[in-house]
């Protein structure tokens, strides 16, 4: 192993840890406030804007100093994490308007913007700052899985929104006050994998140097 080699290992590795901090915050702090230890505003409002400026900056300076690995899966797993966000949404929007399913299934959504803006539920703030926490949450949670597994074979991102899944079932629910049925644990398990496959899919497909 040539010290040239070890040093791209650990500049790729390095601006790995970096990204995966950043897009981690919308994740993070919704984790702090489910176990109480911070309001999710104080998170988001202090490091949300910064850690989108940090990826920015950090696809930059991948460009410049020719680190295509690294660039490829950042900017795959960005865009690859709203689209799987989107195959999320539409599954659910889908099971609802077929009448399959009785209760809406982006309540949250208004909740995510309450938190964040401390202003009602009902306000149109509240539920457009709700909807974009949630793409922000999808988009890093997609970017976290690229950069850590790149192109790996589609179905580990299954595995990764079954994770994400039992997570929230086990922790989210009773801090947005959600009622949990039968209906709702089935209609989130089929969302999370239609998100898992998509990002699979686009990950293996695209995440490639």
């Amino acid at each position: 192993m040539t010290p040239e080699y070890t040093d791209t290992k650990l500049r790729h590795w390095l601006l790995t840890l970096i990204a995966f901090a950043g897009a981690s915050v919308s994740l993070l702090a919704l984790v702090l406030h489910a176990l109480n230890w911070l309001p999710m505003y104080f998170l988001i409002d202090l490091v949300a804007a910064p850690s989108l400026v940090l990826l920015l900056a950090l696809g930059v300076i991948a460009y410049r100093i020719r680190e295509p690995v690294f660039l490829r899966r950042l900017l795959t797993g960005s865009w690859a994490g709203l689209v799987a966000t989107g195959a999320y949404d539409l599954i659910r929007w889908l099971l609802r308007v077929s009448g399959i399913i009785s209760f809406n299934p982006f309540l949250s959504h208004p909740v995510f913007g309450r938190l964040i803006t401390g202003l009602p539920e009902t306000t149109q703030t509240s539920i457009v700052v709700g909807w974009a926490y949630h793409f922000w949450n999808g988009f890093g949670l997609g970017l976290m899985y690229t950069l850590l597994l790149g192109n790996v074979r589609w179905y580990y991102a299954m595995v990764w929104a079954t994770i994400l899944e039992f997570a929230w079932l086990a922790t989210l629910p009773s801090v947005l006050q959600l009622k949990v049925t039968p209906a709702f644990i089935v209609v989130g398990f089929v969302g999370h994998a239609a998100y898992g496959a998509v990002l699979g899919i686009l990950a293996e497909r695209f995440a490639k140097a």
